[in-house]
């Protein structure tokens, strides 16, 4: 008995009216193609609709998008087929191998006589198992495949490393440098690291953070990968034994960015990252940082100082400047004279006076800072605090009535008074001018589509007694990995903050040279919690998790 026509079983389910079916068979009668494909196409039914009707009348099973793997393994197994490769792309038919031999096959058109008689015949001693897709799923698949082939033509044909820059200016080369960057800024990347290893190469994308790996390519690409990310940042192609830096300024996924690229030679080839920097950002707010509400009023308090300075700590990548920035733009009431120095300048704030430093040419932190106070600002920012010359000189302009913000690289906040005294600068000249020290970390949000409460440890319990009751909450949490979060169980990042006022008394403390400990013990006095407490408070108010916070600030502690 032959299965029932599509149309008849679509009218039995009452998912399509008679006379959209007399509009797709005249519309059949004239340009041809399938009755199901002309009903979508004329938006008398949804492909969602449409494919578990077909999948009944067929007996073929609709393809989920976790059950389509590596599209490289897919391009692989197509590559090493019989079967022609322009066939496939022609006739939009995908293919790939399963682990007990027999063969998935996904395509336009799956009941086609000259696409089942070809595969029946090249992989006849294997079985063939007909699976139904979306058509989003198949050109998705279908335009990365046809970007490799090119990719592979392109190589094959000319790998002369002569010609390195026209080959970095071919199509191929081009859309698949452009598409790395798109995934990168479609996933809110923050860095895209493109690694030589000694058979291909990685592109690994920074996300929340933590690195996932998302495209590995043969090492035979990778020359002109690296030469069309070098061209248009405008590096040196050549030159591959020295470090070099560069930046780019592009629109990629709908969206203005900075590119800050750096390359350093490895041994199988030059490591090459991108920084990606968006232009608009228009989560700069103060109150957009995660602080809890003792530590945002006290950050308000230091941004109203009419002189002093205010010092920002962490590692790189640990949203310093993001702080900072929305501090100015908290700032920017339009009264005061904001300018910055900065090596880059990350994010360009309007209504403040913005000013690149340039080390190589002479124009320094420090020279610069000479130059903009004669611009007569209120508030300045420096993009950080190397060395004793740009400390001094940021202490003289906070002594002579200017508010400074600025970073320095310590592990906690207390730090930051013995590193300025290690530069050289004199301890009464870093215990007057400096007003507030802020440390911080960022860890990753859980994601709000998948979290699960749970328990925590009587360690932990005994760990949270002392912090503040009013901010302590009940809703710890785990995390479980969905396709929101590609598994991850995270999505997006917020701060942990310490904060550490500096009253007569610590004034008093760094004046006489005490230790870091006896400062910490003084803070620890006057209220102040440290990266890891309040990162615990996130996890009791479900923002995180424990595990999270002791990945990223126990171990400073």
């Amino acid at each position: 008995m032959s299965p029932k026509l599509i149309g008849d079983l679509l009218l039995e389910q009452k998912l399509v009216q008679p006379e959209d079916i007399e509009k797709a068979l005249t519309l059949q009668d004239s340009v041809g193609g399938r009755l199901g494909s002309l009903l979508v196409r004329l938006g008398a039914i949804s492909e969602d609709v449409l494919l578990p009707v077909i999948s009944c009348q067929l007996a073929y099973p609709v393809l989920t998008s976790q059950q389509i793997p590596d599209p490289l393994k897919i391009y692989s197994d197509m590559q090493n087929s019989e079967v022609n490769f322009e066939w496939f792309l022609s006739t939009g038919v995908v293919m790939w191998s399963e682990v007990d031999e027999s063969v998935v096959c996904i395509g336009r058109d799956v009941i086609d006589m000259q696409v089942t008689e070809v595969l029946s015949y090249h992989f006849a001693n294997l079985d063939i198992n007909f699976h139904l897709a979306t058509n989003a799923q198949l050109d998705r698949l279908l335009d990365f495949l046809e970007k490799e082939h090119a990719v592979d033509n392109l190589i094959s044909d000319d790998g002369d490393i002569r010609h390195l820059k026209e080959l970095a200016e071919e199509a191929p080369v081009i859309e698949l440098v452009n598409n790395v960057m798109a995934q990168a800024v479609d996933a809110d990347a923050s860095d895209i690291h493109v690694e030589p290893l000694e058979k291909n190469f990685v592109v690994r994308l920074r996300i929340d953070g933590v690195l996932q790996e998302r495209m590995s390519q043969p090492i035979e690409r990778y020359a002109a990968v690296a030469s069309r990310i070098k061209l248009i940042s405008g590096l040196d192609i050549a030159e591959r034994r020295l470090p070099q830096d560069g930046r780019n300024s592009t629109r990629i996924s709908g969206q203005d960015m900075d590119i800050r690229v750096s390359s350093a030679p490895g041994v199988h080839g030059e490591s090459i990252v991108l920084r990606l920097l968006p232009k608009d950002r228009e989560d700069l707010s103060i109150d957009n940082l995660g602080m809890e509400t003792d530590h945002l009023a006290l950050m308000k308090e230091w941004m109203t100082l009419s002189n002093g300075i205010v010092l920002v700590t962490g590692p790189t990548g640990s949203g310093k400047s993001t702080t900072l920035y929305s501090a100015l733009v908290a700032s920017n009431d339009g009264l005061q004279k904001i300018i910055t120095v900065e090596d880059p300048v990350e994010m360009q704030v309007p209504g403040i006076t913005q000013i690149q430093a340039h080390a190589e040419i002479g124009y320094t932190f420090a020279r610069a800072l000479r130059a903009i106070l004669r611009q007569d600002p209120d508030v300045i920012m420096i993009g950080e605090i190397r060395d004793f010359e740009t400390a001094e000189i940021a202490i003289q302009s906070a002594l002579t009535g200017h508010l400074v913000f600025s970073t320095i690289h310590t592990n906690d906040a207390v730090s930051c008074f013995t590193r300025l005294i290690d530069m050289g600068v004199e301890p009464y000249l870093v215990a007057s001018p400096i007003k507030g020290v802020q440390a911080q970390r960022l860890v990753r949000r859980v994601c709000s589509a998948c979290h699960e409460l749970t328990t925590i440890s009587a360690a932990v319990e005994k760990e949270i007694q002392d912090l503040p009751k009013t901010l302590l909450g009940n809703n710890w949490v785990k995390t479980v990995g969905c396709e929101k979060c590609s598994g991850t169980g995270f999505k997006g990042r917020t701060g942990i903050y310490e904060l550490v006022p500096v009253t007569e008394t610590m004034q008093d403390m760094i004046t006489s040279g005490a230790s870091v400990n006896e400062m910490k013990t003084l803070a620890d006095s006057q209220g102040y919690r440290d990266l890891y407490q309040d990162g615990l408070l996130k996890a009791s108010q479900g923002v995180t998790t424990v595990e999270e916070v002791l990945r990223v600030a126990k171990g400073d502690y």
